[in-house]
């Protein structure tokens, strides 16, 4: 069970913004320890401000004044809370501020979020990679649909256990036809692009907690079988009639002697060789997936 919201406003002096013995005066905000503030637009003599018991001593016109705006501003700051609470709206202290202050917007949801990196950022992204990252997004809209029994949910209702359960979902789901069960490398694959998506919306502003700061990556290693070179002459040895089965073979002995990878055979021309001051010839080229700039000598 979840513990509810801690929310309380108190009033305060910015003094590293004192001027002639007076400071603006603000209201602060706290809501489960993150904090807004909000200026009254009011200057308060150092001398009259009483920090504790968070009122102001003077009787001046002006004080009575600036007593006021104390008491409307802490009255609208608690019915924001009270109607984000009933409306059952988030309820952090940027929610509260904006709705006193009349400047709210719609907050930012999974759905929006994953359709910002997979459309708005596509261009940014290599389509091989992209295309893992809709199926990381198909498999959210199934979890939220099926688990959760909503089509969306707010950034700021996505925490730990929200990932955790997102994770258990996968390990237990039954594959579609064609489909391989979910297993624990490739979930850490889904869990890492959500992480970074989730990276963005952080750096953007648009949620304040990391739903991955407990989160921890589990990878097993797995040994792959490669060539070896008897194998590798074999294969090159193969007598092959047909010239779309030699070109296969020749990218495929290329790729193995050079290293380069099938994105970056794919895109290779004589324009990629460069040849030295000593008559010696190298590859250099953008790696497709990387971007990373490459020097390889043949």
């Amino acid at each position: 069970m979840r513990s509810p919201n801690t929310f309380s406003v108190s009033f305060f002096l910015k003094k590293d913004k004192k001027k002639d013995g007076s400071a603006p005066l603000y209201a602060r905000i706290t809501v489960n320890g993150d904090y807004k503030d909000i200026s009254t637009k009011r200057w308060v003599p150092l001398s009259a401000w009483n920090q504790k018991a968070q009122k102001l001593t003077g009787k001046t016109d002006q004080d009575i004044i600036t007593k006021e705006k104390i008491r409307l501003l802490n009255n609208q700051i608690n019915t924001a809370y009270d109607e984000l609470k009933m409306e059952k709206q988030i309820i952090t202290a940027e929610t509260i501020k904006a709705r006193t202050e009349g400047t709210e917007t719609e907050p930012h949801t999974i759905q929006f979020l994953m359709r910002y990196h997979n459309e708005d950022l596509k261009d940014l992204i290599e389509e091989g990679t992209l295309k893992n990252y809709r199926s990381t997004a198909r498999f959210i809209d199934e979890f939220l649909i099926k688990k959760k029994k909503k089509k969306d949910v707010y950034l700021a209702q996505v925490d730990n256990v929200f990932i955790t359960d997102f994770g258990l979902y996968m390990r237990k789901r039954v594959p579609d036809k064609g489909q391989r069960p979910c297993s624990n490398n490739t979930l850490m694959k889904h869990m890492e692009r959500l992480k970074k998506v989730f990276k963005i919306a952080r750096t953007n502003k648009w949620m304040t907690n990391d739903p991955f700061l407990n989160f921890e990556r589990k990878i097993i290693p797995k040994d792959r079988d490669c060539l070896d070179s008897d194998e590798l002459k074999c294969f090159r040895n193969i007598e092959l009639s047909k010239r779309g089965h030699t070109t296969v073979q020749d990218m495929l002995l290329f790729c193995c002697l050079i290293g380069l990878a099938y994105g970056d055979i794919t895109r290779f021309s004589h324009e990629h060789l460069i040849k030295d001051s000593d008559g010696e010839y190298w590859i250099e080229m953008y790696r497709k997936k990387t971007k990373n700039f490459t020097q390889r000598k043949l």
